[in-house]
């Protein structure tokens, strides 16, 4: 039987700022900005499967 991880949510999302603030430079308009982030909150989703259709709903 596999353990369950669990993440402090304030850890979490320190950490996610901190990747998120490293990556910023790499995009001129805040626009794909935000889409990479919600991208990246998708994948670590507790989503079965993930691919860009079921990140998108």
């Amino acid at each position: 039987m596999a353990a369950g991880h669990s993440v402090d949510p304030a850890r979490r999302q320190e950490a996610f700022e901190g990747l998120m603030s490293r990556i910023a430079g790499r995009f001129a308009r805040v626009e794909p900005r935000r889409r990479v982030g919600r991208l990246v909150l998708g994948l670590l989703s507790d989503l079965p499967r993930k691919n860009c259709w079921t990140i998108a709903e």
